[in-house]
């Protein structure tokens, strides 16, 4: 039993160290392939490479004779000629980036105007509220006092025991209270807006 358990990892192993050897020969085999792709891309470099020298080579023979002056110029009215597109495609450019520039100020001037008129209308309607809140205030106080005075003359000419007296004043004085805190929450109201 021990040689057999032995004998299967032994086994495995050889069978892990195949797997393993033949991802190599698989990582070998693309390697390989990769590398002759990388030398044939490499050759195809070179080519291009070796006739741009030569050309160059050649064109600095040339230097000093006149065909590289008529090749300069032809060149030179080229770039002029590109240089000249280009310009007209800038100058269109900045046209059209003015004629957005007054679009977008057209735009903040109405936006504004509709600022302005919006702030003037929110300014009406507070001085609205305001002189109605103002005018209810005012409405309070002169009813509170009618009713303080008209309270202080039938106290006066009643001949109330002091008992039944106590609790028309406590219940007046409730009244009262209710009324002045309405007032309070109307100055406040008021006050906020």
């Amino acid at each position: 039993n021990y040689y057999n358990d032995i004998t299967l990892n032994n086994l495995a192993l050889i069978n892990s160290l195949k797997e393993q050897m033949e991802e190599m020969r698989k990582k070998e085999d693309r390697l390989g392939k990769e590398m002759a792709d990388l030398q044939l891309q490499n050759r195809r470099l070179t080519e291009p490479l070796q006739k741009a020298r030569e050309e160059v080579a050649d064109l600095q023979k040339q230097l000093a004779n006149y065909e590289k002056d008529k090749t300069a110029l032809a060149s030179t009215k080229t770039r002029l000629k590109q240089t000249e597109k280009e310009l007209n495609k800038v100058k269109w450019e900045h046209e059209v980036l003015e004629q957005r520039f007054e679009k977008l100020q057209e735009e903040r001037d109405e936006l504004y105007a509709k600022f302005t008129a919006a702030i003037h209308e929110v300014q009406q309607k507070s001085s609205f509220k305001n002189l109605l809140l103002e005018r209810k205030l005012t409405a309070l106080g002169e009813t509170l006092e009618k009713k303080e005075a008209q309270l202080n003359e039938v106290l006066a000419a009643s001949n109330l025991d002091p008992t039944a007296l106590s609790a028309v004043t406590r219940k007046l004085e409730d009244v009262l209270d209710t009324k002045n805190n309405a007032i309070k929450d109307l100055q406040y109201e008021l006050a906020r807006v």
